[in-house]
């Protein structure tokens, strides 16, 4: 449970458009890009169904979501193939209509309708802007499927090794032993599946870690 709260709060602070929905399609993360993009606070959002707030609708202005929609079953039960970007026409908290792009992961739970589904919201681009774009953000995991998340004290050393600190200088800087240091990243190389503090620190920034 501790891992699943760091890892929400990590996604809320992405720096993305980001809400996060259970297993029954209801809104329990929404955050402030999120507020900003689409115009709803996050008060008038939490706990309704996400289908009946987005009202998202495809290029030919059918029906997207909806109960059970296709691209949930796809995030939760699929993990061989993650849902792509896809556009959408959604509803504004202003009763307007925008066009944006969105992508979907699942954070596992024991059971694949327990998992929780975050959506990754950007505002709509032009074929230029999304070449130059960033890949949305996206969860790491082990080969096995099982979500690969950094403690916070993890996440701090890796912060620092990308500052070019040496270890003794990570000890000095948080109070701890060398050794404990040293401990932390053999941890997070393992959980990264890199070999070199280097790698970790480049993989670390590209999937937004820290």
């Amino acid at each position: 449970m501790q891992i699943f709260n760091e890892t929400l709060d990590r996604v809320a602070h992405s720096g993305e458009a980001v809400f996060a929905t259970d297993g029954a399609d209801r809104i329990i993360l929404w955050n402030k890009e999120c507020e900003a993009l689409l115009g709803f606070p996050s008060r008038r959002v939490i706990g309704k169904p996400c289908y009946e707030v987005m009202c998202g609708r495809d290029g030919n202005d059918n029906v997207y979501c909806h109960r059970n929609c296709a691209v949930a079953f796809q995030a939760r039960e699929k993990k061989e193939d993650p849902v792509r970007r896809f556009p959408l026409t959604v509803k504004t908290g202003e009763g307007k209509t925008r066009r944006i792009s969105s992508s979907m992961f699942s954070i596992p739970s024991y059971h694949p309708a327990l998992t929780t589904l975050v959506h990754v919201l950007r505002a709509e681009e032009t074929p230029q802007q999304a070449a130059r774009a960033p890949e949305p953000l996206q969860p790491m995991a082990s080969p096995e499927g099982e979500f690969v998340a950094l403690t916070p004290r993890e996440a701090e050393i890796l912060g620092c090794l990308a500052q070019g600190a040496s270890t003794p200088a990570v000890a000095r800087k948080l109070g701890i032993a060398a050794v404990t240091v040293r401990n932390h990243i053999q941890s997070i190389l393992q959980k990264l599946e890199v070999h070199s503090k280097l790698e970790a620190v480049v993989l670390a920034q590209k999937r937004r870690l820290i």
